[in-house]
């Protein structure tokens, strides 16, 4: 009889998800392969349904004897599964084979933000007239646009307007409206929100977007 635990990038990832790993990042898959009978088995080899590449080190095993044996790749997006199998011959009989499978997930991680000034999408100037001393609220729309969970979400603006998050963590495709507000002043005025989110790998992603306002103080005179 033959055995087969296979690994990918070091964790025994039987049920997905298994490991996060960013898209086009490397994935190492392990192949530890072990006699578990009680003759020396030959032609030992380890293929993958996946038509990856397996190199073994030895191709016999002794009773109880175990081999690594190794295959690369590169992660692609979304939930990867592929399965390994064994496959040594005894003395006498048929081959023996035994299979064990392994999972990743490619992540692709990215987050969007919306940014409106008094229900405006006033991305370029003027944007909305407010009287001077007028309320101005700003709403941020932030949408998990990649496929893996965000953490620690929060929007900051570069006026130093302070943002207010009702949640920290998106789920792929949800969306949550951070807001913050403030008084208009007069002239024309624009701020850039900037919308952040932590992948469970790599770097946390941003997004930005303007939005303008323009503060008025009408006036008039007459001349008589």
């Amino acid at each position: 009889s033959i055995s087969i635990i296979k690994y990918t990038n070091g964790e025994d990832a039987d049920v997905a998800t298994g490991p996060f790993i960013p898209v086009g990042g490397a994935v190492n898959w392990t192949y530890a392969v072990t006699n578990t009978g009680n003759v020396t088995l030959t032609s030992v080899s380890v293929t993958d349904d996946q038509g990856v590449v397996v190199s073994c080190p030895v191709s016999e095993l002794a009773p109880g004897a175990g081999t690594i044996c190794t295959a690369s790749g590169t992660a692609i997006a979304g939930q990867y599964a592929n399965i390994g199998t064994a496959t040594g011959t005894p003395p006498v009989g048929p081959a023996v084979t035994a299979t064990n499978p392994s999972h990743y997930f490619g992540t692709t991680p990215s987050i969007s933000i919306i940014k409106y000034t008094n229900g405006e999408d006033a991305d370029v100037a003027t944007g909305p007239f407010i009287p001077v001393g007028g309320a101005v609220n700003w709403t941020y729309a932030v949408t998990n646009t990649g496929n893996v969970t965000l953490t620690s979400v929060s929007v900051t603006d570069d006026q130093g307007v302070t943002v207010n998050c009702p949640v920290s963590v998106l789920p792929p495709g949800a969306t949550t409206v951070c807001t913050a507000s403030g008084v208009a002043t007069a002239g024309q005025y624009a701020n850039v929100g900037t919308a952040t989110g932590t992948p469970p790998v790599g770097p946390a992603v941003t997004a930005t977007n303007p939005s303008h306002y323009f503060g008025t103080t009408p006036s008039i005179t007459i001349i008589k």
